[in-house]
């Protein structure tokens, strides 16, 4: 069976398209041309796509990690275990002078 388009599909298709054709987004604009540079450098191919998007989280790891310290620091300043002064729990040894004195007992009991 052979099929026959009738004259008024043939229209309402040439009114559909030209209807398409006035919705389509002129090929100048910024965001197609940004669109098109990025299919190209990236989405082209799988292996391009896949080193893209590992990049991308690696990166965004990064980032996330990096802002996450900053923050903790500022909040937590003067109380993390980097940033406490050790000094001040130092305590001042005398044993050298108790020491002395332990030796000399015990070569008195000789």
């Amino acid at each position: 069976m052979i099929f026959r388009v009738s004259s008024l599909a043939r229209a309402r298709m040439g009114l559909i398209a030209r209807r398409n054709a006035s919705s389509q987004v002129p090929a100048t604009s910024a965001l197609n041309s940004f669109a098109s540079g990025w299919y190209k450098a990236f989405g082209a191919s799988t292996v391009s796509y896949a080193a893209f998007l590992t990049v991308g989280v690696i990166a965004a790891e990064l980032a996330t990690n990096g802002l996450t310290d900053m923050l903790w620091e500022m909040n937590n300043s003067g109380r993390t275990y980097a940033q406490v002064d050790w000094s001040r729990f130092d305590v001042i040894d005398d044993d050298d002078d108790d020491d002395d004195d332990d030796d000399d007992d015990d070569d008195d009991d000789e």
